[in-house]
């Protein structure tokens, strides 16, 4: 009996093993990030250990609140592109990869600028009003909030639909290291 001929492999099975061979292509290129290269300093001590996963806040806070007239440029052309929803005005100012955490979910993830852009469609920019001027007493409830106060430094920038939902950029630096979300501020000071 002569052996069969190979069939050709399906146009799924294909792009299982095209999906697979980017997964690990991705995993390599993130296990080989190395302090000073863009990427969180994997020894930086966390801010504040109150993750919704029980782990530790991978990016490190900055405390300081001096305030520089570039943060300022930055925050309106942040609250322009969310209220607009041009949001790949944003890229330009997230650091590589930006942590995307998402409240109520298990959404804590490194991403890169392109994708974290992608993710703030959750909160449907461009969609009603977005007030990136809020009280004082308003940004004092959301910081004291036991699960995601640390999304709210003083130098966060932060805006609210009039549906609800709750954006906050946390600079690193000169640039923007996590992006929080939350459907609902209800979420945040229930």
């Amino acid at each position: 009996m002569s052996a069969s001929p190979s069939r050709p492999h399906s146009p799924a099975s294909a792009r299982a093993a095209l999906a697979l061979a980017g997964a690990v292509l991705a995993a390599i290129t993130l296990s080989a990030c190395t302090p000073g290269s863009g990427a969180p300093d994997p020894s930086a001590s966390p801010t504040n250990s109150g993750s919704t996963d029980g782990g530790t806040d991978p990016s490190p806070t900055p405390t300081s609140t001096d305030a520089d007239p570039d943060d300022d440029e930055r925050a309106q052309n942040l609250a322009d592109a969310i209220s607009s929803g041009n949001t790949a005005a944003i890229e330009g100012y997230l650091t590589d990869p930006t942590r995307v955490v998402i409240a109520a979910s298990e959404a804590d993830m490194q991403q890169a600028p392109v994708d974290a852009v992608l993710s703030v469609d959750y909160v449907q920019p461009g969609s009603g009003t977005w007030d990136f001027h809020l009280d004082a007493a308003v940004l004092a409830a959301y910081a004291a909030s036991a699960d995601y106060g640390q999304f709210f430094p003083a130098n966060a920038i932060v805006g609210r639909s009039d549906s609800g939902a709750v954006i906050s950029f946390m600079p690193n630096g000169a640039k923007i290291g996590t992006i929080f979300m939350s459907i609902d501020e209800s979420l945040i000071t229930g």
